[in-house]
């Protein structure tokens, strides 16, 4: 079932509840400082208190992993639960009952239903689909997929036909072009369109609040492409999403380590057997922001590659990736894999617990840089040692500054027979940047700092009682819409005027400006503001008068044109 809240309820329910008594709950806050709290962050491993609790705002924000949010995304995050789960877990918390109708999945949704929600009913769709075909049941039994398994990662099967999906989720115009958006359809030369995955496993690809964003599908034979994904969508983007995560971070409350892997059967396999911190990259090489988002939830990453040499390669490529995210409080291993092996296959004939062993012997960074760039030089050579020592340098300057780039350094000097290991750190010489990239400092645009102060304090939002004007201005639209939605609705928080913007991409940018460090006191922040929306009209103002102007040296203005420009002339300062 789809579960539908009005969002009239879910702002009640953030009003009701006070952030700093939730997360203290759940996170001692131990420290305060004005009115914001502090302790160690629940979503990554600190020894300092980076992770902040603002009471005025009902907004928490980590400044060491970048976690943010309101109270809905504390408890979709830290008790990993989706979206109409937190909300049923909040409305408790509270103490009120959610008002909501449920929607049957073999329902078609209505052309207003978001992409999200079509997904959801196409992976239910193709979840049917596979418990009506007994070939696709016993090819899932045959790789060891058990029925809770394959429950828990949503498993389907496209079925056969060109347009089985087409027909039964793109019955208007408008449900037939978010099928293409998302990617489920593709545009034949004729303007037809037809079915992206038929005859295929289906796994759905979940984002990290476990909704539906893409699928991968697996063919049941030898045919080709035997993998075959989503193409990217404004939902999906293979750089950025990693298959399993939702599940490893659902089955486990913090994640010691993370191991990553190249195929969905090899997550499913691993989890099978026990091992739930498997991930797997989405038909392309790790990227730093798989990275990045995986350095929120832990410490330790290994990867897992062929032990040929193309797994090698592969291996090297993602060493590099890695070179400038390295800190001190992470691990980085590499384990090679037996010939002919996979995870999936290795896992079966070894077991849970001599798999983990051999992830425990796995090659650590350091050791695996090192040997890489020794295969490219001659250490039994002083011209050998020379070169080792260039490949290397130019790879180690990329790593940031602190003990471990200490460290390799020292390592390398060890196995180049230096002596004196400082003379590397000036060697290779970074190229210094231009005087004028380094001096180019762009100040703040009033609209900016009018969104700033507005989305850290809404009920600035009050004092416009004029509707601001109608121009082509960057970040006007988005200034309009927050005064909108605080008159309308009355918004008092951040973290409840935030909740318009989940799942919209302005949401990431207004997420950073509430943490944004404006320097304004207390006492000058309604006059700032102000001020701001003061230059704003005057600036659109500006704009309409060289426009009219321009028109004016081309043609001849119509007489209401004229009595514009003259007002706005008038009126300009």
């Amino acid at each position: 079932m789809v579960q539908h809240i009005p969002r009239e309820f879910i702002q009640l329910l953030l009003s009701k509840t006070d952030i700093v008594d939730l997360i203290d709950s759940r996170v001692p806050l131990r420290k305060k400082s004005s009115n914001n709290h502090f302790a160690c962050c629940p979503f990554h491993n600190e020894k300092s208190a980076s992770f902040s609790v603002s009471d005025a705002k009902q907004f928490y924000y980590c400044f060491g992993c970048g976690a943010h949010g309101n109270a809905i995304d504390f408890l979709m995050n830290y008790d990993r639960l989706t979206f109409p789960e937190a909300i049923e877990a909040l409305a408790k918390y509270a103490g009120m009952e959610v008002p909501h109708e449920s929607i049957a999945v073999t329902s078609k949704p209505a052309a207003n239903h978001d992409h999200y929600e079509l997904l959801a009913h196409i992976a239910k769709f193709y979840q049917a689909q596979l418990r009506q075909s007994e070939p696709a049941v016993q090819y899932l039994k045959q790789r060891g997929v058990s029925g809770i398994v394959a429950k828990e990662f949503g498993i389907g099967l496209a079925p056969s036909g060109w347009d089985k999906v087409l027909q039964t989720f793109g019955t208007t115009s408008a449900l037939k072009q978010q099928l293409l958006e998302t990617g489920m359809l593709i545009k034949k030369e004729d303007g037809g369109c037809y079915d992206r995955f038929r005859e295929r496993i289906m796994f759905p690809i979940q984002n990290r609040r476990g909704q539906v964003i893409g699928f991968g599908g697996r063919v049941l034979d030898n045919s080709e492409p035997k993998y075959l994904n989503s193409p990217e969508t404004p939902l999906f983007q293979k750089g950025h999403e990693l298959y399993g995560l939702y599940q490893a971070l659902t089955k486990n409350r913090s994640l010691p380590r993370v191991l990553i892997v190249e195929g969905y059967m090899d997550v499913i396999a691993l989890f099978q057997h026990e091992i739930t911190y498997a991930v797997a990259t989405l038909g392309t090489a790790t990227t730093a922001h798989h990275l990045q988002r995986l350095f929120r939830h832990t410490s330790e990453i290994i990867f897992c590659f062929d032990g040929d040499q193309a797994g090698r390669t592969a291996a090297w490529r993602a060493l590099l990736v890695t070179l400038p995210l390295m800190r001190d409080d992470i691990q980085i291993r590499f384990m090679f894999l037996p010939e002919g092996e996979d995870p999936d296959t290795l896992i079966r004939k070894a077991g849970k617990n001599n798999f983990e062993k051999q992830m425990q012997d796995a090659s650590p960074l350091s050791n695996f840089f090192f040997q890489s760039i020794a295969s490219q030089a001659d250490l039994g050579s002083m011209d050998g040692r020379a070169r080792f020592v260039k490949l290397a340098a130019e790879h180690l300057k990329e790593l940031p500054e602190g003990v471990f780039q200490d460290m390799m350094l020292e390592e390398l000097a060890k196995k180049a027979r230096l002596n004196n290991p400082n003379q590397l750190k000036q060697s290779p010489k970074q190229t210094p940047k231009s005087p004028a990239k380094q001096l180019k400092i762009r100040a703040p645009s009033a609209i900016r700092l009018a969104i700033t102060l507005l989305i850290q304090q809404p009920s600035l939002g009050r004092h416009i009682s004029d509707p601001l004007p109608d121009f082509d201005l960057p970040g006007l639209p988005l200034l309009k819409e927050l005064i909108e939605i605080i008159r309308k609705n009355n918004v008092l928080s951040t973290g409840a005027l935030l909740e318009h913007w989940r799942d919209r991409e302005e949401g990431k940018l207004l997420a950073k400006l509430v943490q944004t460090e404006h320097m304004i006191p207390e006492s000058g922040v309604e006059k700032e503001f102000l001020g701001a929306i003061k230059l704003i009209n005057k600036s659109a103002k500006k704009q309409a008068i060289q426009q009219l102007l321009a028109k004016a040296s081309q043609q001849n203005l119509a007489p209401e044109e004229k009595q514009q420009l003259n007002e706005l002339i008038a009126t300009k300062n």
